[in-house]
This record gives C-alpha cells, sequence and structure tokens, in this order.
C-alpha cells in the first residue's frame, strides 16, 4: 500500500521549491546539479490536445481515442481526489476537481485516502470535461508522482493522464525560463500538425498563450517553431478567429508514437 495521507503532504510542501529549481536550472551548476533528476526514462510526458473538432477519417475524435484505448487497456484506473498542481498554486482559473487519473499496475497501490478507483466511463467524462474547458490531456510517467505516493517500486507500469492548466502544471509552468532538460520532458507527439490558416490577422493572442514561447507573429501572421512547439492545441482553442487548424496522421501511427513516447504503456495492463 503506498503512504497515506499525511506522508504525501509531506511530500506537497516542498512544492514552493519546484519554481525555483525550473528558474536556476539553465545555470551551472544547478544545469548539472538537477540534470540527473529529468533524464527521459523516469520523467517522459506526451501532451495531447483536446479539441473535440479533430477528426480522423471515420469521423473518430482522435484525442478521445487515444484517451480512450490507455483507459481502457489499464484493469486500474485511480482518480486522485484532487488535482494536486492547481491545489497547491491555488488556482482560481479552474476547479480544483476532479484530480489526475493514474493508470497501470503501480495505481493500485495507491493509498485509498487520496482518492478512488474509477470506471472507464468514469474517466471518458473526465477527458469530455476537459476538453470543454480547453485543458490539454498529458500522458506520462512522472518518478515524483511514484516516490511521493510511495509506489514506485512499479514505477515502470505507472502511467498518469493529467488535465492541468498552464498556471499550475508542475511541468508546463516557468517553461519560458526553465532550462532544455525540463524542456524536452515534455514530447510532441510526430502524428500532429499545425496549419495557420489565411483568416490569421497576426492579434498575437496564440503567441501570448503559448506556454513554450513557440509562435511568434512575423509579417502579420503567426508562425510556429516545429522544434519548440508540443502540440498541445491551446493555440487551435484560444485563437479569436479559429484560424490554427489541427490534424492527425492515420490513427495508428499516432498510437504507436504515444506508446513510444511513453515507454512501458503496452505492459500497462
Amino acid at each position: 500500500m503506498g503512504y497515506p495521507r499525511r506522508v504525501v503532504n509531506m511530500f506537497l510542501a516542498l512544492w514552493p521549491f519546484t519554481h525555483l529549481v525550473k528558474k536556476l536550472s539553465p545555470y551551472p551548476p544547478f544545469k548539472q546539479l538537477f540534470g540527473p533528476l529529468i533524464v527521459p526514462n523516469p520523467i517522459s510526458s506526451a501532451l495531447l490536445p483536446l479539441n473535440e473538432e479533430i477528426t480522423l477519417p471515420g469521423s473518430t475524435v482522435a484525442p478521445y481515442r487515444l484517451l480512450e484505448e490507455l483507459l481502457r487497456k489499464s484493469e486500474v484506473r485511480f482518480r486522485f481526489d484532487h488535482c494536486i498542481c492547481r491545489e497547491q498554486e491555488g488556482c482560481t482559473e479552474h476547479p480544483h476537481q476532479p484530480g489526475c487519473i493514474f493508470i497501470g499496475e503501480a495505481a493500485a497501490h495507491i493509498n485509498p485516502q487520496l482518492g478512488r478507483r474509477i470506471s472507464v466511463e468514469e474517466g471518458l467524462e473526465q477527458v469530455r470535461w476537459a476538453a470543454s474547458r480547453g485543458l490539454p490531456g498529458m500522458v506520462g510517467r512522472l518518478w515524483m508522482d511514484a516516490l511521493s505516493l510511495g509506489v514506485f517500486r512499479k514505477f515502470d507500469n505507472f502511467l498518469v493522464i493529467c488535465f492541468c492548466c498552464d498556471c499550475c502544471c508542475l511541468l508546463r509552468t516557468d517553461m519560458l525560463v526553465a532550462g532544455e532538460g525540463f524542456r524536452r520532458a515534455i514530447r510532441r507527439l510526430d502524428g500532429v500538425r499545425l496549419e495557420v490558416t489565411d483568416d490569421c490577422i497576426g492579434c498575437g493572442t496564440c503567441a501570448e498563450g503559448c506556454f513554450v514561447g513557440a509562435i511568434r507573429v512575423e509579417g502579420g501572421r503567426a508562425v510556429h517553431d516545429e522544434e519548440e512547439c508540443k502540440a498541445c492545441g491551446r493555440c487551435a482553442f484560444i485563437c479569436p478567429r479559429g484560424a490554427v487548424n489541427l490534424s492527425f496522421d492515420p490513427a495508428d501511427k499516432v498510437l504507436l508514437d504515444l506508446y513510444g513516447k511513453v515507454e512501458g504503456t503496452p505492459d500497462i495492463r
């Protein structure tokens, strides 16, 4: 059994230091000191855009299908009773409930004081709720989650599905000033494509809303930096003219890419 709430709260007491760590991470000796904490294997996440208008051939909503596949693959789906990030940051933009969904063998060992197991349909309802609020889904394996919850022994079969906001997310906040290692920890799905259409008037709304600064306005038009863009879909969601289109490669490629970037996914049952 994982740690009880009082022990988890002891780990969460360290939360304020996460901002300082990211801000210091580009500079020696902190770059070398923090580097081992964010190497690809123990920390790897991929963002899934949750725009319900994005479809694949056959009119299947791509992000919904991806998360449905993950939820159905796991025999265990444990939902935290609140969003840790929003609770710790005191978020006023979004409700603190519901919390992250943990799946995989290790999720069965999370202490029931912290939440409860949910059905596939309950998980899918949360996906729809997140999409309605423009919150991108992020899937990953984070060693700090496993360690603070007391389930590190089963880490290879441990995934978290998170619907946090840019203002509070442990990984996404401070990305404009964080070191390169933190930026690499969030992977882009190769199968996602973004296109700025002729409806763009260069208002800069998307550039202001990008958490990694991957958009700039040039010549009165938004331009994406393909190297930095995480394909989270937020630019498409917040564009007042609907001038950013998202599309996907064939579903199998997207699923395979997700499974490849978040190691251990095929064995989560």
